[in-house]
C-alpha cells in the first residue's frame, strides 16, 4: 500500500505533490528510529502473518506452553522406557541366576533326603524283596528313603501302579481294597525301618479292605520290612491288636515268644492316607512329617 505524503518545497511551502510511502521505506525509517535489524523485522512479519494475532501473543505466550509440553512429552517417555528397561534386565538376570528346577517323582509323597530306584517290571517277587532289603541297609538314623519303582530302567519310564505292585507281590488283598488305593504310592525307609504310604480314593472301602487283609498281610507283603527275620514267629492264632500311638487308631501284629515286638502295623493318618509300616517309632515320625507337610501347604 502507498500513501501520498505533501512534500515541502525548498522555501518551506507545501508542495501540492504528495511522496509515495513504501515498504523499503518503512523499513528505512525503523532502521534507523528503532535500530532494529532487516532480519528481525522480517521475523516480525512472518509471526504476524502465520498466527494471525500479534508477535508478542506467539513469542512469549504460545511458544513458550509448547517447548514446556515438549520437554514434559519427552522426560515422561525417557522414565518409562528407563523402567521397562530395567524391569527386563532384573527379570533376566532373575531367570540366569535362579537353580535348576528338579522334578520329584509323583509318588514321593513326602521329602525324602536320597532315592533309589528300582526296575519293578523285570523284577521277580523274591528280586523285589532282595533288592529293597539289600538297598535299605545302612541308612542313617532319621534319614528317609524313597524307592522309586519303575517299569523301566530310565528316569522317564512310567511309575509302577499300585495295581501292578500289588498284583507282582502276589498278595491275596481283597479286590475291593486294592480298588480303594489309588495309582499312586511310595515305598521307602526310615533309617533301618521299611513303610509304605497309600493314597486313598475310598476310605469306605479300605477300612474294611484291610480288616479283611490281616490274616494274610504278613505272608504277603511281610519280607519287604525289616522285622522279616521275626515273620517265623508268627503262629495261625497271630492276630493285630489295637495300640493308641500320636492320638491315632493302629493295627498292630506283634511277635510271639519270650519278647513281643511289633513285626507289622498299619494306621490311617486321614481318611485319604493310610500308612503300614514296621516300627512305632517309625509310624510316629511319618506321622509327624506327613502332618507338617499338610500344614504347609
Amino acid at each position: 500500500m502507498v500513501e501520498l505524503q505533501p512534500q515541502s518545497t525548498p522555501e518551506g511551502k507545501s508542495s501540492p505533490l504528495k511522496q509515495i510511502r513504501t515498504f523499503q521505506g518503512d523499513v528505512a525509517s525503523a532502521l534507523s528510529d528503532q535500530r532494529e535489524s532487516l532480519f528481525s523485522i522480517q521475523q516480525t512479519e512472518k509471526l504476524k502473518r502465520a498466527s494471525g494475532g500479534t508477535v508478542e501473543d506467539v513469542s512469549e505466550g504460545g511458544g513458550k506452553g509448547g517447548e514446556l509440553a515438549k520437554l514434559l512429552s519427552g522426560g515422561l517417555v525417557l522414565i518409562v522406557l528407563g523402567s521397562f528397561g530395567a524391569w527386563f534386565a532384573y527379570q533376566e538376570y532373575v531367570a540366569k541366576t535362579a537353580p535348576p528346577t528338579i522334578a520329584a517323582p509323583e509318588s514321593r509323597l513326602i521329602s525324602a533326603q536320597s532315592e533309589v530306584m528300582i526296575n519293578f517290571a523285570s523284577s521277580t517277587r523274591e528280586q523285589i524283596f532282595a533288592l529293597v532289603s539289600e538297598r535299605g541297609r545302612g541308612v542313617a538314623s532319621n534319614k528317609l528313603e524313597h524307592f522309586i519303582l519303575r517299569n523301566g530302567s530310565g528316569e522317564l519310564s512310567p511309575l509302577t501302579t499300585t495295581t501292578e505292585f500289588f498284583k507282582k507281590l502276589e498278595t491275596s488283598a481283597p479286590s475291593s481294597l486294592v480298588r480303594a488305593f489309588e495309582p499312586t504310592f511310595m515305598l521307602g525307609t526310615y533309617g533301618e525301618s521299611r513303610f509304605i504310604l497309600l493314597k486313598l480314593s475310598s476310605f469306605e472301602n479300605a477300612f474294611p479292605g484291610m480288616l479283611a487283609w490281616e490274616e494274610t498281610m504278613a505272608t504277603d507283603i511281610g519280607p519287604l520290612f525289616a522285622t522279616n527275620s521275626l515273620l517265623q514267629t508268627i503262629t495261625p492264632t497271630s492276630v493285630f491288636k489295637d495300640v493308641i500311638s500320636k492320638n491315632k487308631d493302629v493295627r498292630v501284629l506283634s511277635s510271639t515268644g519270650t519278647t513281643t515286638e511289633p513285626v507289622l502295623l498299619y494306621s490311617f493318618f486321614n481318611n485319604r492316607t493310610l500308612i503300614i509300616t514296621d516300627s512305632l517309632e517309625t509310624l510316629r515320625a511319618l506321622i509327624e512329617r506327613l502332618t507338617q507337610e499338610l500344614l504347609s501347604r
